[in-house]
């Protein structure tokens, strides 16, 4: 699953020419919606105006703290960056930062680009989905790890993979933008609900990934029920806050 799963481009164009030279607005990078709280070890971007500051993008796990003399600082402490760019910043928020207001600055060569403030809570999901989709197609996969669109639908009563960010506490302890050591299963020490359409489905794992710092993955078991067919809603829910809602497909 890769975080450019969501195209973000006209989002980022629309944001960043609302917000004043040297402002920055920070969202989960898998739900979208401004306001919206992170939690520590989300999958974030800020958005603003970078000038000087050019596309640079992470080479390999674990993420770096810097690209190109560019920094995300969360209340002093430098975030692991999947990207930097003119107008975002890709970015996992460190695991230490405490719940309540806390401030960001972008900065190249120690200097500020730009600063604001974003709401930190211990958990708030998101599921990543296709940006401008009426039904929101989402980062799921089916159990071929294809992702779960029409030309390649899920089955029911077989497994899929569903991807966002923002679970909040693990019971393995991971090095900010890190990934679970091999065969080391991080999992979501909240309680998981999947649901598909209007039936609950069973969860058969809920953790990080393993392959993308910051990501949320849930495997669960797509309910055998005639009436799940083709594209049907999806909603997860951790300790009983839900995430957005997205769709994907079943094959009849």
């Amino acid at each position: 699953m890769n975080p450019s799963w969501k195209t973000s481009l006209l989002l980022s164009l629309a944001t960043a020419s609302l917000l004043a030279q040297g402002s920055l607005e920070v969202v989960n990078g898998a739900r979208f919606e401004l306001k919206y709280p992170v939690s520590p070890g989300t999958y974030a971007q800020a958005y603003g105006l970078y000038p000087g500051v050019t596309a640079r993008f992470a080479q390999a796990v674990p993420l770096p703290k810097e690209l190109d003399g560019v920094q995300v600082l969360v209340n002093g402490v430098a975030a692991p960056l999947y990207a930097v760019g003119p107008d975002v910043m890709s970015f996992v928020v460190p695991n230490d930062v405490s719940e309540g207001r806390a401030f960001v600055r972008v900065t190249r060569a120690g200097v500020d680009l730009a600063t604001g403030t974003m709401n930190v809570l211990p958990v708030s999901p998101g599921l990543f989905f296709v940006l401008g989709d009426p039904l929101a197609q989402g980062g799921v996969l089916n159990h071929d790890n294809q992702y779960a669109i029409e030309a390649t639908p899920a089955q029911r009563g077989r497994a899929i993979q569903i991807f966002g960010t923002g679970q909040g506490p693990v019971d393995v302890s991971i090095p900010d933008g890190d990934v679970p050591p091999a065969g080391t299963l991080a999992r979501a020490t909240g309680v998981t609900r999947v649901f598909v359409s209007v039936d609950e489905a069973e969860v058969l794992f809920s953790g990080l990934s393993p392959q993308f710092p910051g990501l949320w993955q849930i495997n669960a078991i797509v309910p055998d029920k005639p009436y799940i067919t083709w594209q049907v809603p999806l909603i997860v829910t951790i300790d009983g806050v839900p995430t957005n809602q997205v769709s994907f497909w079943v094959a009849p």
